[in-house]
């Protein structure tokens, strides 16, 4: 499985957050992103990152952010959020291909493969961020089979 460790430094992001069923999140998402983009907010909040907070838990229920880096501004937009995440070490999983079908194959090995058979290292967090490259850079946007984005999670040596 393609992946590397990483540290990071505290960063701040800023987005639109939704509360998913976890049942209903592999549809649904998808639907926030179509409503976003179709409610003009994609203009202050392009979509960076993807963020699930409180997934892990495998709780009825979690938090979805679509974010960018916070940017500090005197005008900020009804309903848009802050974020904080500390310091930390992440495994950063690679995923080629048309979105979302390549990233929830790398998320069913990361659990299916990577977590049972890790040695080294365990989640640190409830949270795990998707990272996508800008869509304007390949032919199909992120439906492009060569589209690039990661699955950051936040781990700890075990």
């Amino acid at each position: 499985m393609d992946y590397k460790i990483v540290e990071k430094d505290s960063f701040t992001v800023m987005g639109v957050s939704k509360v998913f069923k976890y049942d209903d999140a592999i549809t649904e998402i998808p639907k926030f992103w179509t409503e976003h983009y179709q409610t003009g907010k994609g203009e202050y909040i392009r979509g960076m990152y993807g963020i699930s907070i409180g997934e892990l838990m495998r709780a009825d229920e979690f938090e979805f952010l679509i974010a960018d880096n916070y940017i500090l501004s005197t005008e900020t937009p009804d309903g848009i959020v802050t974020k904080i995440f500390p310091k930390c070490t992440w495994a950063v999983f690679a995923c080629k291909g048309a979105i979302p079908k390549s990233l929830q194959a790398v998320y069913k090995k990361i659990f299916t493969e990577w977590l049972p058979n890790c040695k080294d290292y365990e989640f640190a967090a409830d949270y795990n961020i998707e990272m996508y490259n800008n869509p304007a850079d390949y032919p199909n946007g992120n439906k492009d089979n060569n589209y690039y984005s990661e699955i950051w999670i936040p781990v700890k040596k075990i």
